[in-house]
């Protein structure tokens, strides 16, 4: 039961049996308020009452019960405004990437950026604390770091565009980009075609066809008998196979200049021709071109595979322990050399070839927003003439 109750010119305020204090007031619509809470002291429910007041003298009021739900909306909506679930919810809107680009978003997300920015909300987050957390790094793991920044771009970008935020907070020049720690490796002619000679007998026809023609690994391993022409030299890049946690999956190549046709120098042809004559047929056209051992497309693990190797040489027995694409590198004095090399060194072979930056961009399927259009512009006789130099290129060093 309240003890006592002192009259005032606005309000009331009562000490109830518990010491505390309780302020209520009659506000502009008639009807009694009581304070969110009661207040400790009298001094506590007086400062109340006074704020109220001045809501109501300068026409800003509002009931208190209504404020209380305008503050809860308000915290709601501020936690739907978090980066953690805002920029979980920007990469499920995203449509038409790869798998293997979701996997890599996701884990730039999960790993680097939702711990740093995940429970502050996106309207937030300011440009130092985006330089603090490019800071952090130092000279740890540059290329994660540049990689969860341009992540970090985009989501702002988004949210940009949402009208979230004014503007990006993220603005580090090049920060999207790493420096490369290796040189990538060229091969000579002679050197490819040692390699192409070291490698197991079931990958040699891949070797150059990587070689020469420059296809991803990716599209090499997904490519089937009805896209591999024999009797025209060339062959047709529809797909591409990506590994996301183990699961290996064929779908559309990484870009849409991925999509070509290539014709072969006569070495890969025969290569090609050999290749698929003691190649079990499974599927029929639809059959693969480079199965793995499981009748699956090939993994790379397979092919730079380090199992025991046999040679018999003048009546002796050798064991070789590098086998596959790790053992041919050694073999021919190149242990630097990565798969993704081939493609640099087709690069190389046609240049040498006489082809144009244009030709070579368009035989390699590679995309870059500013040459987009030229890829387009190459043509099916031109890459033929490029595959026929190649030949006579390899012809000189075979002979």
């Amino acid at each position: 039961m309240a003890k006592s109750r002192r009259k005032r010119g606005f309000g009331q305020i009562t000490r109830l049996p518990s010491g505390r204090y309780r302020a209520r007031y009659t506000g502009p619509d008639m009807a009694l308020h009581n304070g969110p809470t009661t207040f400790e002291t009298m001094l506590d429910a007086e400062a109340w009452l006074t704020d109220e007041r001045r809501l109501v003298t300068s026409g800003a009021w509002r009931s208190p019960k209504a404020r209380t739900e305008q503050a809860r909306a308000a915290a709601a909506a501020r936690r739907a405004r978090m980066f953690a679930d805002y920029a979980r919810a920007w990469l499920d809107g995203l449509h038409d990437i790869r798998p293997t680009t979701r996997a890599s978003y996701a884990s730039s997300l999960e790993r680097h950026l939702i711990p740093a920015f995940g429970d502050i909300p996106v309207d937030e987050i300011g440009t130092e604390q985006v330089r603090e957390w490019f800071a952090s790094y130092g000279g740890r793991t540059p290329t994660a770091r540049a990689h969860s920044y341009a992540v970090l771009k985009a989501v702002m970008a988004q949210a940009e565009d949402d009208e979230l935020i004014r503007r990006s907070p993220a603005r580090i020049k090049a920060g999207g980009r790493s420096e490369v720690k290796r040189d990538p490796q060229v091969l000579s002619l002679p050197e490819l075609l040692a390699l192409a000679g070291a490698m197991p007998e079931q990958h040699r026809a891949l070797t150059l066809l990587c070689g020469f023609c420059g296809l991803r690994f990716g599209e090499a391993a997904a490519l089937r008998r009805h896209d591999v022409e024999l009797t025209a030299g060339v062959v047709h890049v529809r797909h591409g196979m990506t590994r996301v946690k183990g699961t290996k999956t064929i779908g559309k190549p990484k870009t849409r200049e991925s999509v070509r046709t290539v014709a072969m120098p006569t070495i890969v042809t025969e290569a090609l021709k050999e290749h698929l004559a003691q190649t079990p047929i499974t599927g029929g056209r639809q059959g693969l071109v480079f199965p793995g051992r499981d009748g699956q497309p090939l993994a790379p693990s397979a092919l730079y595979g380090r199992t025991a190797r046999v040679e018999r040489r003048g009546g002796k027995t050798y064991v070789k322990a590098a086998y596959g694409f790790y053992g041919a590198r050694e073999d021919i004095g190149r242990p630097e050399l990565h798969w993704h090399d081939l493609r640099r060194t087709a690069a190389t072979l046609g240049a040498q070839s006489g082809a144009t930056v244009r030709e070579m961009q368009h035989r390699l399927g590679h995309a870059t927003p500013g040459m987009a259009l030229h890829y387009q512009a190459a043509t099916a006789e031109r890459d033929r003439a490029i595959a026929d130099r190649l030949s006579r290129l390899a012809d000189g060093v075979v002979k």
